[in-house]
């Protein structure tokens, strides 16, 4: 979980906020690694790089797509203009890998993509293929409090609560960010959930309700779990 005075270091700003909780949420990911070093892995949704920068400590050879060029345009920067040493940033689909030959891959990793991607199983039987015999997938996924919390916290901005991902109503949503929903999901393509983390709390409007955050980290609420997951 955040810490109350982690918290209070990062609340001040939104963008500092967002990092913050990205870099935590890789950072608790590869902690089970910090002993290994994958030789090639391979990075979907990338967005702004701030996990960019932490996943590539653990990779001899990093791969970081975005099927958006300008990707919150980190720096000011496209994301085929920035810079770190053993990364290599290329356009992709995270429902097309067919720039990648089949088992290229130790590891993949995403981080909130799903939700966002029309055809999941489409992106899983890719990932599947790209993936070597002995790799591993890490994938972060909303859980049903993030919904539950952001949907109530719009409420009470006198705001129309917006559906997060591509799901067609709020219950839908709501429904389809349930552990054993994702957990079905992947291992109807004879894949292995070998572990499932919870990762710290926070809502789906920044850096804003900074006491219902403490609260939910205090209270050991995960806002998004990471699925640890392999070939059977």
């Amino acid at each position: 979980m955040f810490t109350s005075d982690e918290i209070d270091r990062h609340k001040q700003d939104r963008k500092k906020w967002h990092d913050f909780v990205r870099r935590r949420e890789a950072e608790i990911a590869f902690f089970a690694f910090a002993n290994t070093k994958f030789h090639i892995a391979l990075e979907l949704g990338a967005g702004d790089g701030g996990q960019s920068v932490t996943i590539s400590q653990y990779c001899e050879n990093l791969i970081c797509t975005d099927k958006d060029a300008k990707s919150h345009a980190w720096l000011g920067q496209t994301i085929l203009e920035r810079q770190l040493a053993n990364v290599e940033y290329k356009l992709c689909d995270a429902q097309d890998l067919s720039q990648f030959e089949d088992g290229t891959f130790n590891l993949i990793f995403s981080s909130n993509l799903f939700e966002h991607v029309p055809d999941i199983r489409k992106c899983l039987k890719e990932y599947k293929r790209v993936l070597r015999d002995d790799g591993i997938m890490l994938h972060t996924m909303p859980s049903r409090w993030w919904k539950f919390f952001s949907f109530i916290l719009s409420i009470v901005r006198l705001k129309l609560p917006g559906i997060h991902g591509v799901t067609a109503s709020q219950w839908q949503e709501f429904n389809a960010f349930g552990i054993k929903v994702w957990k079905k999901t992947i291992e109807s393509l004879d894949l292995n959930v070998t572990e499932i983390i919870g990762l710290p709390f926070y809502v789906g409007h920044g850096n804003q309700f900074i006491p219902v955050i403490k609260a939910g980290n205090a209270l050991k609420i995960s806002a998004s779990y990471l699925y640890v997951i392999k070939k059977r």
